[in-house]
């Protein structure tokens, strides 16, 4: 029976805006409001000064909304065939928009009475809709995507929420910044009236679709795959040499079971008796000189709610079995859902809301956000950035409880960054891809000794998992150049030491350690003796958890397979080994390509 009803969810999924739309089904949106949290010092980066409402720019920008109201005219079309909103099939809004842009040049751009229709171009996956804002002459000046959308209780009230506000190709080149196009400038919600016709009549919901029907752990399995990142972008500045950048994110539950999508700090809820969601990092990587370094990483961004797209199942706090969900770079950039990893056990998906940095005074209530000068983002140092040598990756990655496979809850897009003017653009150079980033240095899981690669995917029973990879370089005649790579993905224990067989005839130099922060007092230290490399971490610099730390030396001791040792350090220093490349000595050593 289980089996029955995913086949018709998917059916549905591939067929629900194909079909003609039964009238029964449609309903109508006018009236309301829009509110526009607009991104200024990003925008002052081009020399554009907005004109709006808003007084006291320095308050967080999720509390600082230019309201204009949506007039009772017209409206949107809305196909909700189970009771949840599924498409939106046209129509229009019209809004009392009243704000202006003064240019670098000192034009002076109004934006008046704009009005929202659904886009006539293709909708990216996961998308319910994309709207269009357009001008009195018929341009579009502006779009709104990455929607999360859904009915107040009794459909009384249509929300359209954490859309990315974005500058059409059009407004780009006629403010003559045409390298905006597309570009994320702030964050737009709405709210629309809905008129309910007489005739409508929803369907009962399909089976897989109420909460509790299949909840984890065990059989059925929770299996959340990253499907996308469709854009990436820069934001901000932290200080005069740091950025911010931010991605967007699209996912799939792939597997049979319910997955619990609760918002932090509203209560308890099945299956696990909490506020149960999933999380999501981002990490910033470049591959350079042989090494492969995070340069990097964002905090924790606490999920709160599932669109369920592409599927019959309407939207909330329960990802279905085939749906998707997207969440936008606004809202991946919103404070009030952005916290510290170390509030996570990442191997078990836990949190404890309260006492955390959401909750400091342990009432049970959220009295804190992240704020405005990069706490909890991405910040990259721009010294790190547009090396002409190097290749960048953004990947991101949902951390799901109970998820069988936490691979495919990874995936990345290699990058170009470069500046732009007083701004940096954020290009992709590949589509996305599933997986780590690092797979891109060494393919996972492979030894090929005469090309000097190896990479080892580990799992530690009950503890986590982590990466071990090196590339091996000849550099003349007696000369090595070993690049290794050590990544935690959910390893909760830390990596404290690191061994690597290194016979005491050997010598080496030309040292490089890599973390991610840029603090040089707390680099990891580096010995040979009786036989062994050891890097020893500093106290409170261990690699943990949804980190990469990398390291680099010239020795004359040729290639050879081998094991690298870790130890853990809150496990009572467990140790454990990958088999990859290491250096040795052995006259038998030149029967490798390395002679």
């Amino acid at each position: 029976m289980r089996a029955i009803c995913l086949m018709l969810m998917m059916v549905l999924s591939q067929n629900l805006l194909a079909f003609e739309m039964d009238d029964s089904s449609q309903l109508n949106a006018d009236g309301g409001q829009l509110r526009l949290h607009t991104f200024y010092p990003l925008l002052e980066k081009y020399g554009i000064t907005v004109e709006d409402s808003i007084v006291d720019r320095q308050l967080d920008w999720e509390q600082n909304a230019h309201i204009s109201r949506i007039k009772p005219l017209g409206g949107l079309q809305l196909y909700a065939p189970y009771g949840g909103l599924k498409a939106v099939t046209g129509g229009q809004l019209h809004l009392a928009t009243d704000f202006a842009w003064i240019l670098a040049d000192g034009r002076r751009i109004e934006f008046k009475d704009l009005q929202a229709k659904p886009t006539s171009q293709p909708l990216k996956s996961g998308d319910l809709t994309t709207l269009d804002l357009y001008n009195s002459e018929g341009q579009v000046v502006f779009t709104l995507d990455h929607i999360h959308a859904g009915f107040a209780a009794g459909r009384t009230h249509l929300f359209m929420e954490n859309m990315d506000w974005r500058i059409s190709p059009w407004l780009a080149k006629h403010i003559s910044l045409p390298e905006l196009a597309h570009h994320v400038i702030g964050q737009a919600n709405m709210e629309v009236m809905i008129s309910i016709p007489a005739d409508y009549r929803p369907k009962a919901a399909l089976g897989g679709c109420s909460a509790g029907d299949n909840w984890p752990p065990g059989n059925p399995d929770v299996d959340v795959a990253l499907i996308d990142m469709q854009e990436a972008a820069y934001l901000d500045d932290v200080g005069d040499d740091h950025i911010i950048i931010t991605p967007s994110a699209t996912l799939e539950s792939v597997g049979t079971a319910d997955v619990a999508w609760y918002r932090k700090f509203t209560g308890d809820f099945d299956p696990y008796n909490n506020d149960q969601h999933p999380y999501l990092i981002w990490n910033l990587y470049r591959e350079i000189d042989g090494r492969f370094e995070q340069i990097g990483m964002s905090g924790v961004k606490h999920a709160f709610f599932t669109v369920n797209t592409v599927c019959p199942c309407a939207g909330g706090q329960v990802l279905f079995p085939t749906c998707q969900d997207k969440y936008s770079i606004s809202n991946n950039n919103a404070p009030s859902h952005l916290g510290p990893r170390d509030n996570i056990e990442a191997y078990t998906g836990l949190w404890e809301s309260t006492g955390s940095f959401f909750d400091q005074n342990g009432d049970g209530v959220q009295d804190t956000t992240s704020n405005g000068l990069g706490q909890n983002r991405l910040v990259a140092a721009e010294a790190d950035l547009n090396h002409p040598q190097a290749e960048y990756y953004l990947s991101a990655w949902y951390l799901i409880r109970d998820d069988i496979n936490i691979h495919n809850s990874m995936g990345h897009k290699q990058y170009s960054i470069a500046p732009n003017g007083n701004a940096w653009l954020v290009t992709a150079l590949t589509p996305f891809i599933s997986g780590p980033a690092s797979d891109q240095y060494v393919s996972p899981n492979t030894v090929d000794l005469p090309a000097g690669t190896a990479s080892q995917r580990l799992h530690q029973n009950g503890e986590g998992h982590l990466t071990v990879a090196v590339k091996v370089e000849e550099k003349g005649v007696g000369s090595y150049r070993y690049n290794y790579m050590i990544e935690n993905h959910d390893y909760d224990p830390q990596i404290q030491t690191i061994t690597i067989p290194f016979p005491d005839v050997g010598q080496y130099s030309n040292w490089v350690f890599s973390d991610v922060d840029e603090d040089l007092v707390n680099d990891w230290t580096v010995s040979a003796a009786n036989g062994q490399l050891m890097l020893q971490a500093p106290a409170g610099n261990e690699i943990d958890w949804g980190t990469l730390y990398a390291f680099s030396f010239t020795t004359d001791l040729p290639p050879v397979l081998g094991d690298v040792v870790l130890t853990g350090l809150e496990n009572g220093g467990n140790e454990f080994s990958s088999q990859v490349i290491v250096p040795s000595f052995s006259d038998l050593i030149f029967a490798t390509a390395f002679e």
